[in-house]
């Protein structure tokens, strides 16, 4: 057999390159894309998800309609595309998981990785619960009469206007909500089932890793686009329609002098690509040396983006012909579940043919969030099998077989009747800061320890060309710049807020309604909000150094030696 040696460069402690040998033996073990299509199908689908439809749309309404676009794109020119560029290069020059690639920058950096991972870890653990929701409505829209959601049931004191059909599907015979966090309440059958099937159908699909689900984007990351034309020509045509796209477009220019409108167009930037989570790095290591990654970056970030803006003209005109026909304001709307839930499964109850449309609504967001789940399950998957070789050995369906039961199984409490106030603390409370830390870390372990120069020298050396000064400058000044402020005014904002609360269902229990004042007519969501418990404070506390505290913990385990020296051990 014939050996030749490749040349790599890696950063050992002290920060001097030396050359390695590494035998390509090595790589040519390692998967890869069947096709270029593959990778940015797969990358699309990842970046664009669920939130591109039930986030967005809602804070463009919120502040400020179309001149929210302003920061929007500011943002995404300024963090957005910049890291997201940068994942894709290390990826594709480390060929490694998220771990490996920041050992190759330097060995005591492993932490940053093993950070990634445990926030695409709680991120990917709950992330099939909402998809469960959704098979939930979708496989309750194959109906030959109304939709189950477009009616109070008969006799029902609780559901006391058709106005609310919605809202008590949602609550009670989806969720079947407990009325208080500390209330797991009992499990429902049928949404552990669709529970399962979630797990099941992510599994199936990636049984082989990329070798698999290379396969699967064809269709999960092209077809919902597919239905998101059919929906925008359907939509335009309904009554109302043009009063809620002018109502999503029209800039309000005040909106513009708010800190809090700059903040929140970063944060949808930041969560809308996906980064930090290392399913970028790990997609972008089964790509050929010479891919011009730089590109792919920027492509994949402005096709997410445009999905967004372009979403919010599907999901305004149904929500203006719903206004049309029920005189809901749209100071009512909500974001996530309360969106797609609610509001929008009440206008699609309100058109003819309504269950077809159903179908493809929920479809489309199924499609949308099993893309999603695929990308932070490989990004496990791909960093699990870099750690632990031995892994490698085995065949790919039993290893993402065992990472997908052992999710699964983590995850049944979600169907339970308390299971929402699960998903909704993981959502809310785990992920912001950690991930904001994570990301500040990975651009200046790149940029500041490794150093810009090399890095752009290591791109040219793999695509022939060298970033140009846009990119240098955002990876050196701009990006940690942006994403310490957004720390910073998210810790100033939230000890402005105070003690953290969420939203608590109390149904039709009278005598708290009338404790906060609010009586049923004048509560149409149920919902009131209350103090988390001393006990799940101490839980978000954990969540949010769980991730974190990896990455000091591996620097002082990297340099235990010298440390054992100091102190003269």
């Amino acid at each position: 057999k014939q050996w030749y040696q490749r040349r790599v460069r890696v950063v050992e402690p002290g920060i001097q390159l030396k050359e390695k040998d590494v035998s390509d033996s090595e790589s040519t073990e390692r998967d890869s894309w069947g096709a270029k299509t593959e990778y940015m199908l797969a990358l699309i689908g990842y970046a664009v998800g669920i939130g591109n439809l039930w986030r967005f749309p809602y804070l463009c309404h919120r502040y400020g309609g179309g001149s929210f676009l302003i920061p929007y794109i500011i943002m995404l020119t300024l963090l957005g595309i910049p890291l997201f560029c940068l994942e894709t290069s290390l990826g594709q020059l480390t060929k490694k998981g998220v771990p490996g690639a920041f050992a190759a920058m330097h060995p005591a950096f492993r932490g940053i990785g093993f950070a990634a991972m445990v926030l695409d870890l709680i991120c990917s653990y709950y992330y099939n619960s909402i998809i469960m929701w959704i098979l939930k409505y979708f496989f309750s829209s194959f109906t030959t009469g109304a939709l189950p959601w477009s009616m109070c049931p008969e006799g029902d004191t609780c559901c006391v206007h058709e106005d609310n059909a919605t809202m008590y599907y949602w609550y009670f015979e989806t969720l079947k909500a407990s009325n208080d966090i500390t209330i797991m309440g009992s499990i429902d059958w049928y949404l552990f089932g669709t529970l399962m099937a979630a797990w099941i159908v992510c599994f199936l699909c990636m049984c082989k890793g990329v070798e698999s689900s290379g396969k699967v984007v064809y269709f999960t990351a092209t077809f919902p686009y597919v239905l998101l034309l059919v929906l925008f020509f359907r939509g335009i045509t309904l009554p109302g329609a043009k009063e809620g796209i002018l109502y999503y477009i029209t800039p309000k220019w005040e909106h513009l002098g708010d800190p809090t409108v700059w903040r929140t167009a970063a944060t949808q930037i930041f969560y809308s690509l996906g980064i930090a989570f290392g399913s970028v790095v790990a997609y972008s290591s089964y790509n050929k040396r010479d891919n011009n990654c730089i590109r792919d970056g920027v492509v994949v970030t402005l096709i997410n983006c445009g999905t967004s803006i372009f979403g919010g003209f599907v999901i305004f005109s149904l929500l203006g012909y719903r206004a049309h026909k029920t005189g809901v304001d749209f100071d009512q709307l909500k974001s996530g579940p309360g969106l797609a839930f609610i509001a929008i499964t009440d206008a699609i109850s309100e058109m003819s043919v309504g269950p077809l449309w159903a179908i493809l609504f929920f479809f489309m967001l199924f499609l949308l969030g099993l893309d999603s789940q695929f990308g932070m399950l490989e990004s496990l998957l791909t960093s699990v099998k870099d750690e632990i070789p031995a892994l490698n050995k085995m065949r790919k369906e039993f290893v993402s077989g065992g990472i997908c039961l052992i999710l699964c199984l983590l995850a049944i409490p979600m169907s339970f009747q308390g299971g929402m106030y699960i998903v909704d603390l993981l959502d809310n409370w785990s992920l912001s800061y950690p991930l904001l830390i994570v990301a500040f870390l990975e651009i200046a372990a790149v940029s500041w320890v490794y150093g810009v120069k090399k890095f752009s020298l290591d791109i040219k050396d793999m695509t022939g060309f060298e970033p140009n000064l846009y990119f240098k400058a955002c990876w050196l000044v701009v990006c940690p710049l942006v994403l310490a402020v957004l720390f910073l005014s998210g810790i100033v904002l939230s000890a402005i807020d105070g003690y953290p609360l969420y939203d608590k269902f109390v149904g039709c229990n009278n005598d708290v309604l009338e404790a906060q004042g609010l009586p049923l007519e004048a509560n149409p969501t149920w919902v009131v909000k209350d103090r988390y418990p001393a006990s799940f404070v101490l839980i978000i506390v954990l969540l949010n150094l769980a991730s974190c505290i990896l990455v000091p913990g591996y620097f002082l385990y990297h340099y235990k030696a010298k440390i054992m020296r100091l102190f003269g051990r």
